[in-house]
């Protein structure tokens, strides 16, 4: 379902499809047609799941991972977006200069221009921390079709620091790719709409669905419910378990009730240094 379209506001798709592990050229091949739909929808940006182009398969990707498979993929991202007229977030490993590997997502616009990139800060579980190094820099903020702009990936989400520090900065607008487990329904029907309201911003949070993916080597289930949630915590779309394309308008960070809690205006950090 989708809320009613703001005269400000920005229309998104959310990619909830299967991928293929360790095989980029099928992942590549699936997003080029969701960006075809998205697009067709009328849609300025899609957004798709956490490592969408290798697979969430992090106990695989540990002993496949190497440069010469993964710096290439933003390349092949920024074609497919220039091709398909619409902005993608997307998912991918990266090698760093010290030999490790983070997880990393990007906004590549419609025009090809990687505008904005961010690595994970916060691993979840051991097979993650055995392929993966977490990411120190803090999230940044960008400007993109008259939004103000940031990424977190999956587990971030789940931490309220992250994205207060989103919003100080003037962000309106969070895109997370998740890979979150089907134990894990409450993150996007409770903490996601929670880091929306506290934070009078969007939160948009794409999925796998419930029918794949791999935890070490035994196949699991994700949850699917990719959600879209605004101010107040309001749900502007959301999907259930099974592969969709999700659409969303989301309204313009201009369009606020007037009797909303105004929780960063209201908030006394100087009261709170006090209690520590």
């Amino acid at each position: 379902m989708a809320a009613e379209r703001g005269s400000a506001g920005v229309r998104i798709a959310l990619l909830q499809a299967e991928a293929a592990p360790l095989d980029p050229e099928a992942n590549l091949r699936t997003l080029r047609d969701a960006a075809g739909t998205a697009r067709d929808a009328g849609a300025a940006l899609l957004l798709t799941p956490e490592l969408f182009l290798t697979g969430y398969a992090p106990a695989q990707l540990r002993s496949w991972m190497a440069p010469e498979l993964v710096d290439g993929l933003p390349a092949r991202v920024a074609t497919l977006a220039r091709e398909c007229g619409v902005a993608i977030v997307t998912s991918f490993p990266v090698a760093r200069v010290d030999g490790s590997f983070g997880i990393a997502a990007s906004l590549t616009d419609a025009s090809g221009a990687e505008l904005l990139r961010y690595e994970k800060v916060h691993l979840w579980g051991d097979d993650e921390r055995a392929a993966f190094s977490a990411s120190t820099a803090p999230p940044t903020v960008i400007e993109w079709n008259g939004r103000r702009v940031a990424l977190q990936i999956c587990y971030d989400i789940e931490f309220p620091e992250p994205v207060r520090l989103i919003a100080e900065r003037g962000a309106d607008l969070v895109l997370v790719p998740t890979a979150i487990d089907g134990f894990s329904a409450y993150v996007p029907e409770v903490l996601v709409r929670a880091r929306a309201a506290e934070n009078a911003l969007v939160v948009a949070y794409a999925d796998y669905p419930r029918t794949q993916g791999f935890v070490g080597a035994a196949r699991t289930d994700f949850a699917g419910l990719s959600v879209v949630a605004g101010r107040e915590g309001v749900v502007l779309a959301e999907a259930g378990a099974d592969a969709e394309i999700l659409i969303a308008d989301v309204p313009g960070p201009e369009e606020r009730s007037p009797h909303a809690a105004d929780y960063l205006r209201d908030r006394r950090p100087d009261r709170y240094a006090d209690w520590r």
